[in-house]
């Protein structure tokens, strides 16, 4: 646990100054008068930035020692040029810290740490997450890296956040501490807003912050896990979050602007949530009617700039511009994972997600598979998705109101459930997991019940969504209870274990290994575990015995044999 809260106080001042310094800088360049931000906002521009530099870095090198310690020089600066701002806003929370809201936090952080510093890992984190992070620290990447484990070939860019972050080369320990942190940093954000309950006039980013407290819930009990899931769906509560913030304060275009410039940077975290840009509509039609043509050139720079290292990573590491995705086929490489591998690999996750486990039936019909889907769920899953429907039943009580009584489209609103909807879509047309949506899924009764709350209600229109509303609360119970219940037990297990000090390590796995070229590779042997601890190596014989090496070294990357 020490270790742990260590660590977030030091990334919080890391983030927290690159964070503030890069939002300060696009302001300038955007020709714009810098605007005020919470920490919370720094500290996700900062997750952001980071994340970016370090995936820039790892194309020319591995991140260790060199790469840390210019991140540090860089938030050293911007700490520095900022300092009165630093020191005023220090004065603030110095206050917060002494109260009794401030003792709330504390414990709360405490609480999270303890979730972090033990428990079982994610199974993808087994599978490839923490292979994935120690081949950050070894080389950065290495070309055809997917051939060894196609898992390596999805390429989420929050495990080069979670590399940065590590330490493994000042501790000789590889922390893995970024995942709390961001549970911490998304909890104390909608803790704080939440506070102010009763003085909002509007409560839509209010049940959004509701929304991001459950889903810490669901997730608490793998804080350690550097998952690439639980990171993405934080950064979407907390863009969904945000938007309906801007929407209740009449906040600039520029604050859309930047949330459209983090939609980018959340389809980097797992593309599957790449439809969330749509939200890039508003604050355009606006920019380009008003012809503030040099904050567009900021804004779609800003946009590339974290794209660009994203598709760089890709092709060097696959051969594809966006693995699993075989429509786009641009290169002919040495290195590329061969297309039926990929058209495989696509094909598992989609008939996984849809409960058919049988590659073979990737080409049922939707009637065929829905059926076999819906019973593989767990019921308090079944209630969650019925209250995501009542909630889509909800807004359209709600708009169909609003319609009758001629009032005005709120175009923020469309352009947010466009985006919401667009990825519900695409989520449940490939791989409907829930995990894998959770975020969308939450954000229909959470959006929905904010705008009841925030509504008049008289007449049988109130009994109409004072019912529906009943119904949510309903259908949710179960899953919330569900995780407290997961939580609690958890927490009685755990008390035991020793991680009060330093944070329990990645597992370690039974493993075999295999000479290529006169470098040794390693396999697991059971348990689907690719262990951090050995380096290269892939939880799937299999596909080491279908790969070599593309020279005498590691580093001259992997093909297809």
């Amino acid at each position: 646990m020490v270790a742990v809260i260590i660590s977030w106080i030091y990334m919080t001042l890391v983030c927290g100054c690159i964070g503030g310094g890069s939002v300060y800088l696009l302001y300038r360049a955007a020709g714009l008068e810098p605007e005020k931000f919470s920490m919370a906002h720094e500290l996700v521009a900062g997750i952001a930035a980071v994340t970016v530099y370090v995936e820039v870095f790892s194309i020319f090198g591995k991140i260790g020692a060199v790469s840390h310690i210019l991140m540090v020089l860089a938030a050293a600066g911007f700490g520095v040029a900022g300092r009165k701002i630093i020191f005023t806003e220090w004065e603030k929370y110095k206050k917060l810290i002494f109260s009794w809201e401030g003792f709330f936090y504390i414990g709360f952080i405490f609480v999270l740490a303890f979730f972090t510093s033990r428990g079982n890992f994610h199974t993808d984190t087994n599978i490839y997450h923490a292979q994935m992070i120690r081949l950050y620290e070894e080389y950065g990447l290495l070309k055809g890296m997917g051939n060894l484990q196609l898992h390596f070939a999805y390429n989420s860019a929050y495990l080069a956040f979670a590399s940065i972050f590590s330490l493994r080369w000042l501790l000789g320990q590889s922390l893995h501490t970024t995942t709390g942190f961001i549970e911490a940093v998304m909890c104390l954000y909608a803790f704080h807003e939440l506070k102010d309950f009763k003085r909002h006039r509007r409560h839509t980013a209010d049940m959004m912050r509701v929304g991001i407290l459950l889903y810490t819930l669901v997730i608490v009990t793998g804080s350690m896990s550097p998952a690439t899931d639980y990171a993405t769906m934080f950064m979407v509560l907390f863009v969904l979050t945000e938007w309906c913030g801007n929407m209740e304060k009449g906040s600039s275009v520029a604050k859309y602007s930047l949330l459209a410039v983090l939609a980018v940077f959340v389809a980097t975290l797992k593309f599957s949530a790449c439809l969330l840009v749509l939200i890039v509509i508003y604050p355009a039609v606006f920019l380009v009617k008003e012809k503030r043509w040099r904050e567009i050139g900021v804004y779609f720079g800003c946009g590339c700039l974290m794209l660009f290292p994203f598709l760089v990573r890709n092709y060097l590491i696959s051969g594809w511009l966006l693995y699993p995705f075989g429509g786009i086929d641009l290169f002919s490489v040495q290195w590329k994972v061969p297309k039926e591998y990929l058209l495989v690999d696509a094909n598992q996750i989609k008939v996984w997600g849809r409960c058919l486990y049988d590659v073979e039936k990737i080409d049922w019909p939707v009637a065929s598979w829905l059926p076999i889907w819906w019973e593989g769920q767990e019921r308090y899953e079944k209630m969650l998705i019925g209250a995501a429907f009542i909630g889509a039943v909800m807004m359209v009580v709600l708009s169909a109101k609003k319609v009758m009584e001629h009032r005005k489209l709120r175009w923020n609103m469309a352009v947010l459930m466009v985006a919401v909807w667009g990825n519900l879509i695409v989520w449940f047309f490939t791989a409907p997991f829930i995990r894998y949506g959770i975020a969308f899924i939450l954000a229909l009764p959470m959006i929905a019940a904010g705008e009841y709350l925030s509504e008049e209600k008289k007449g049988f229109y109130s009994i109409l969504t004072g019912g529906l509303m009943f119904c949510i609360f309903v259908s949710i119970s179960p899953y919330w209870d569900h995780y407290i219940t997961d939580a609690g037990v958890f927490l009685k297990q755990s008390l035991k274990e020793p991680y009060y000090i330093r944070q329990k390590d990645y597992d370690r796995a039974q493993e075999g290994s295999l000479v290529i070229n006169g470098n040794v590779v390693y396999y697991s042997m059971a348990d689907e575990v690719n262990t951090y601890h050995t380096f290269p190596g892939t939880c799937y014989k299999f596909m080491l015995d279908r790969s070599t090496l593309m020279g005498d070294n590691i580093k001259d990357g992997f093909k297809a044999k």
